[in-house]
């Protein structure tokens, strides 16, 4: 079962996942990597880059992700 968790934008519209980042080349843990995403208002076309993606984690973490 998937779990589907809505996220809202400061201006109350739902933010849609927009990226996922890639594991890592020859990650041997990927249960433990802490992947993020960017997202995009589905209302006011407002973006928020590295958000968590992976389920249980609260706390924003910054790394630099190449732009496709």
């Amino acid at each position: 079962m998937d779990w589907v968790i809505f996220m809202k934008c400061e201006c109350g519209g739902i933010l849609s996942v927009i990226r996922v980042e890639d594991y890592p080349e020859n990650l041997k843990d990927k249960i433990n990597y802490d992947r993020l995403c960017d997202v995009e208002c589905l209302s006011c076309g407002k973006v928020y880059y590295s958000q968590p993606y992976d389920y249980g984690k609260r706390i924003n973490k910054v790394r630099k992700l190449t732009k496709d």
